[in-house]
This record gives structure tokens, sequence and C-alpha cells, in this order.
């Protein structure tokens, strides 16, 4: 085990029966500080009036929570007819409904229409995003959104009693099986419109999530003794980190199949799963214990989460080009750019058909490469170590728009600046970067078609790829479809093993939900270096500064392509003048503070505020409000 394991604190899922009056976080924070466990998350928010059913992951469990994220729900609710509210629960000002309360007899007749798939109004004070910020804060400044109904699912909802003693304020206690998304405060509201005499959410339990049960779930007073009887006694309240995940199909491995998926190879088992395209797995040793999580993807396992080493270390032991140990997230400083070819001087060529032969034997790797992280360095450094070997060049195909905003209309925000990113290219030791214009016309064009218009204009030496790397239409361009063209061609194949941190796959996207939820220190890890933006100061200071800041002026920053930002906040930062091939790739040194409200950035200025285009870098772990 290693030292990071040793510090991590308990492994396993806690089953809190949460009491009223705490938030989520709240009981999440608690048992963190009893646990002695770092990471800690909970598997569905109840609001703080609710009880009931929490799960609390813990240590490793916390790499699992999303396979929970879709788990239904039971609640047992209390819905007061007669009155409506405006957070739809007794929180929020009651006011009396205009039409006549209804008779038990109407009620359970009515439920029928709220069975099966229905379309439901969120709350107006929800979590969900509008903007970028949270529902609840734009109705509690007086501008409540309108929420589009979407669809959800209730599997059952019964009556089990009723209480009319005030006639004019009945009360059904209902019981509500249902899909992952439902409100029942919404429920509870929509009942009392189809009556036309307001209802509001009185009291909920929650009585299931998923697969853990209110009878296994315990009290924070029964944690607090066990923590306090000591760490043996606390581990026997947890449930295995993979408790609830029997649903899932399973592959047991052998022994040299293990060591393969724990060093991120994709393999064909010798036992077949009982699975379809695409589905999720559990990845078993012969012991039957959890080695990882991964999916089925043509006929092989796809390595995804890995929870086990191998003996002397696991997972991609080389560490890739300037991803040594992560920086402490509080330390201010940026790091200078490692450049691992000295005099490199990268060329970059617009567009494949701007080939000329002139440029010389290539070994290609192809992909966004959004944020150059450390899992894009390593795959990298195998390119250059590949072209060495087939005396070729290290070259790269990347694209001047990210893929999904052709595919699906949006593009995600960017980890890193375009410019930035070609700088980092080329002190990632890359010789030419040819930059392709993605279009529709690009989307359709098949794997071998792109690679001849390639070979059209220059010898190809080769590709290095991930295993579950891809491209052209419908992503038909793997690494077996490129190997095959490639005996017929003339070129190699290099499959590149996925690099793995902590036994998880290095993803840009993984980033992005890390950053957005506001783990900088997270983000840095995968990253391996603090996130930044770079961006452009509109006009003249603002005297007027944003709400919830500070009261220095503030100076906006405008963005030409949609970028990676914290949850709103106010963040030390460092300031540094924006990177561009040719010029030099200064670090950020000078401090500042930046203010994120509404998914908008602004840089609190002081006397030497700083005008045009300037890198952002996020110099520490969490947000200071």
């Amino acid at each position: 085990m290693t030292e990071a394991h040793r510090d991590r604190g308990m492994d396993g899922i806690l089953v809190v029966a949460k009491a009223p009056g705490y938030t989520s976080h709240d009981v999440v924070a608690v048992v963190r500080r009893l646990t002695g466990t770092r990471r800690a998350g909970h598997g569905g928010t109840l609001d703080p009036f609710a009880a009931g059913v929490l799960p609390i992951f813990l240590g490793l469990a916390t790499r699992l929570v999303e396979y929970h994220m879709a788990d239904n729900k039971a609640y047992r609710a209390t819905v007061c007819f007669g009155a409506a509210s405006e957070t739809d629960d007794r929180d929020g000002e009651l006011v009396p409904g205009p039409g006549p309360a209804p008779t038990r007899a109407a009620v359970e007749e009515a439920l029928g229409e709220f069975r099966g798939q229905i379309m439901q109004r969120p709350p107006s004070y929800s979590a969900m995003k509008i903007g970028g910020r949270r529902a609840y804060q734009l109705a509690r400044e007086g501008s409540p959104p309108e929420l589009a109904p979407r669809a959800v699912t209730i599997h059952r909802l019964e009556m089990v009693d009723w209480d009319d003693s005030d006639p004019a304020r009945p009360v059904a206690i209902v019981e509500v099986d249902c899909g992952a998304g439902t409100y029942i405060r919404s429920l509870a509201r929509d009942l009392g419109e189809r009556f036309g005499c307001g209802a509001y959410l009185g009291a909920l339990v929650r009585t299931a999530s998923g697969p853990f049960r209110i009878a296994e779930a315990h009290d924070l007073e029964v944690v607090r003794a066990a923590a306090a009887a000591g760490p043996a006694e606390l581990a026997k309240l947890l449930l295995p980190i993979d408790a609830g995940l029997a649903g899932i199909a399973a592959v047991t491995l052998n022994e040299a199949e293990t060591a393969a998926v724990v060093r991120g190879q994709q393999i064909k088992p010798v036992n077949r799963p009982r699975a379809d395209q695409n589905d999720r797995l559990r990845l078993l040793d012969v012991n039957q214990g959890l080695i990882g999580m991964g999916s089925w993807k043509a006929g092989r396992v796809v390595p995804e989460k890995i929870f086990v080493e191998l003996p002397g270390g696991g997972g991609n032991a080389p560490k890739a080009d300037g991803a040594g140990p992560t920086p402490r997230a509080q330390r201010l400083g940026e790091r200078t750019l490692r450049v691992v070819r000295a005099g490199n001087r990268m060329r970059v060529v617009a567009g494949i058909d701007e080939l000329t032969p002139d440029l010389g034997r290539l070994y290609l790797a192809v992909g966004v490469f959004d944020g150059l992280h450390r899992g894009h360095l390593y795959l990298l450094r195998e390119l250059r170590k590949a072209a060495a070997r087939a005396g070729a060049r290290p070259a790269i195909v990347t694209f001047d728009a990210h893929p999904e905003e052709v595919i699906e209309g949006l593009a995600p925000p960017l980890l890193c600046d375009p410019e930035e990113r070609l700088v980092r290219l080329e002190a990632a030791g890359i010789e030419i970067a040819v930059v392709q214009h993605f279009d529709h016309a690009l989307r359709t064009t098949s794997y071998d078609e792109f690679v001849a218009r390639i070979t059209s204009h220059l010898e190809v030496a080769g590709f290095a790829m991930t295993p579950d790397a891809a491209f052209g239409f419908e992503r038909r361009g793997t690494p077996d479809a490129l190997a095959e063209l490639g005996a017929r061609s003339g070129f190699a194949v290099t499959v590149v093993n996925s690099y793995l941190l902590d036994g998880e796959q290095v993803r840009s996207s993984e980033i992005r939900r890390r950053a957005s939820n506001g783990d900088l220190a997270g983000a840095q890890q995968l990253l391996g270096r603090p996130l930044s933006v770079t961006g452009t100061t509109i006009g003249d200071v603002n005297m007027s500064p944003t709400s919830g800041s500070s009261e220095l002026p503030q100076q906006h920053l405008s963005f030409d392509v949609p970028v990676c930002l914290p949850p709103d906040g106010t963040y030390p930062v460092l300031l540094g003048p924006n990177w561009a091939l040719g010029g030099p790739a200064t670090p950020a040194a000078r401090r500042g503070t930046a203010v994120i409200a509404g998914g908008s950035l602004s840089l609190e200025a002081g006397e030497d505020s700083t005008n045009g285009h300037i890198r952002v870098v996020f110099a520490a772990a969490a947000a200071q409000s």
C-alpha cells in the first residue's frame, strides 16, 4: 500500500439515516471528520427538512458514485392540501389555495395520472443550473426561473394514510418509488394544482436509494459512538466499495489479463462476459475480488477505473513529461514550462491538404489534445520514441474546432487556449502540427480516406494511438482497423497503454468535471499543472463590483472560445502574458484575485490593472467565498 493510501482513511460506503435539519453537505463533513477520510461524497442530495437514506461514499468508493447516479429512489411523503408554497415545501411562505380541498377518494383516483413516465417541472428553488447559476440563487434574488418540464418515471405511487381532521387542510401520506431526477416537491405541487386548491410537501423520508435501505442506515449518533470506540468498530458500519453493483455484468480475469488491465490495456478475455456493446463491466480477479470497472466494446474489455496495483507498483510507472509530483495547491508560483527537446521549432501546417514531401517521413497521433494533460504527454512521449525507432519525425493532427461543436452543436469548455496548446505541443517535442479544419465534410470522412489524403502528400511511418482511440466517420478508425490498413499500406500502428493515475484513466472530460465542481486540486492532479484560462480584458475598470465580492473595482474578461471555469466564488490567481508560438512561455507571476459569477470572470484590479490578453492561473484549491 502506498503512503497516499495509508493517509487516505477508510474505503467503503456508509449508509446514514439523515435527520431533518442537516444539509447533505453537513452529513458528509461530519462523516469525513469521524472517519479521517479526505475523499468523501454523497449519493444524492436530500433537502435539509428531509430525512432518510443518504449513502456516503468514502475513499476508493467515491470513484464508484457515478454508477449509482441513475439509482431508483423510494420515499414516504406528507402532502398537505389547501395551500401552496413558493418553494413547494413547508419552508416557503404558505398561500391558501382558491379551490376546495379534495376527498381521499378523489386523491386516490388522481394518483393514477402520475404513475409511469410523466412530464414534471422542477421546483424553482432547486439546484438545477441556468446559465451557470443555480435556480435557487435566481429565485432568492427575486427572479425565479421558468424551468422546462422533463420526463421522469414514477414506478409506484400509493396512498397509505389520510388525515382530514381539518377538512380545509387534509393531509395525505403517500409512498413513492421513482427514477432518478424525480422531485417529490413537484409531485406535491402538481397534485395541488390538479385540484385547484394548492398543495405542498410537509415532510419527506427517503426509504431507499438504489440498493441501500433505511433498515441498514445508521444514525449519526451511532456513527459517532463507533468512531469513539475506534477504527475497527467504525469499519464494521461500512459496506464494501462495490456494494449495490451486482446488477452490472461481471467478467472474471486470469492473472495475465489482470496484469494487462491494471496497466490500462484492452484485452480479449478468455471468459467472455454476458454483456452487450458498450455495457459497463465489473472486472474481477480469480478470487472474485474487484479489480476495477470497465466497459465491453467490440469484443474487448476496456478498463476505465482500476483499484489495485501490481506488485512493485502498478499502472503506468513511467511519469509523463512534465507530470512529476503534483504541486501543493496553495503554493503560489507557476513552474517554468518543461521543454523536452531544446531548439525544437515546431512547424504548423494549415490542414492535411497543405502537407508537402519536404516535411519528411512522419509518425502521427490524431486528436484534439485539449489541455495537453498528463495522459496526452505520456502518449506524445511514446510517439517520439516510435518516431525515433522508425527514423521519422513526430507529428500530430489536431483540429481548429472541437468535434463535438459540429457533431452535437455545442463545444465543451476547453482546458487550454488554442495558442497555448501549440506552445505546449512544441515543448513536448512535436515537430509538425497539422491544424485541420473540422466541419461536416470531415466528420463524414472515413478513416481510410482520411489516411489516404495524408499519404497522398508524404510518407507516413505510422500512427500512435491509445487502445480506446478512434477517428474517422462513426469512429471506425480503431487501432485494429488502422493496423489492418497499415499492413496493406506500409505503415505501423503503435498502441500506447492508457495513462492511469491512481488507477483511473486520465481524461479531459473528468478534468472538466472536477474543475466545474470546484475540485481544482483534483483537476490539477490530472492536468499536471494548475487550471488556467486566457482572455481579453474588456474596456475600462468597472467601479461597480460584482455582488458578493470585495469592494475593489473589477476588470471583466472575454473569451474567444468556451473555457472551463470553477464554480462561482472568489479565487486567488496568478496573472501573466498570454502564450503564443514563437514567443516566450513566461510563467504567470503577479498575484491577483478572480471573481467568478454566473459563468463570467472578472479580475479585481488594483493600481496595476492589466489590459489586453492575459493568462489567469488558478493557484489555489478552493474558492474563498
